[in-house]
């Protein structure tokens, strides 16, 4: 997704290289132009010589579509592998639709640390010039989609999962909607249908995850406030105190597991 400048910085990436499984000529034609970090891009277009790489020295990161050049899926040939390598970030470019989506989930569930790129939104050359040189932290994604979206009722999974990239650092269910391809009335419906709050309900308690895990960190609230392009931190404490929090109860990390529990509850209906 597209990011501002987020005070909360991630770790940085290692010094191997980032094989990248993408068909399409012209999109890997474009990536292997000169740019920060691109000489270490390795590019391949199928799963049987993707996953040979992945068993050798140590990789920084991954870039993936769902599906390789004979039509095989990549986020289920990776899934063992990324188990076993959950601080390497994996970037999938997809459209995200529902069967992405759920790929998406897959792999987060096996314990990968899953960055969305989505195709005919984003840029995913830029994603990679931002990952290579000061990749940005994964914030609360992982943990939403661990703690909540899979406790979910699999009917509505993939609306949450987006629901999950849209909470920072400007959320918008126009924009949560508009990625999935339907109106809000329309996504509201879906929720409504499956026993969930509305979609500004549960972007609201997603983007509390997104404040809470910052504040754990040691960010201030200020700071976190001005990311997001706020003037004041009144919205972040709203957000906060409808899950029964105040921001100066996220201390460390077991505050921000407790929080999950309540945002489970929260978008329930």
């Amino acid at each position: 997704m597209t990011h501002t400048a987020d005070p909360l910085r991630g770790a940085g990436l290692g010094a191997g290289p980032v094989p990248v499984l993408i068909v399409a000529e012209e999109e890997r034609r474009r990536l292997a132009m000169p740019g920060s970090g691109h000489e270490r891009l390795l590019f391949y277009d199928r799963i049987d010589l993707l996953c040979p790489r992945l068993q050798d020295d140590a990789v920084a990161a991954v870039v993936i579509e769902t599906r390789d050049a004979d039509g095989l899926p990549v986020p289920a040939a990776i899934r063992r592998w990324v188990g076993r390598n959950p601080l390497v970030p994996v970037v999938v470019w997809s459209a995200g639709g529902d069967a992405a989506l759920r790929e998406v989930l897959d792999l987060a569930d096996a314990g990968a640390d899953v960055r969305l790129v989505l195709r005919g939104r984003d840029d995913l050359g830029v994603a990679l010039d931002r990952l290579l040189s000061s990749p940005p932290h994964p914030g609360a994604v992982s943990a939403l989609l661990r703690g909540v979206v899979l406790a979910a009722p699999p009917s509505i999974q993939p609306e949450l999962a987006m629901a999950a990239y849209h909470a920072w650092p400007h959320p918008s269910v126009h924009a949560w909607a508009g990625a999935l391809q339907v109106t809000p009335q329309a996504l509201n419906a879906r929720l409504g249908t499956a026993h969930y709050a509305t979609a500004s309900v549960v972007l609201a308690a997603f983007t509390a995850a997104e404040i809470a895990i910052r504040l754990t960190l040691g960010v201030r609230l200020k700071d976190i406030a001005t990311a997001m392009g706020r003037l004041d931190d009144r919205s972040l404490r709203w957000r906060l105190r409808r899950l029964g929090y105040r921001a100066e109860q996220m201390r460390d990390a077991a505050d921000f597991r407790a929080l999950i529990p309540r945002i489970v509850a929260a978008i329930r209906r």
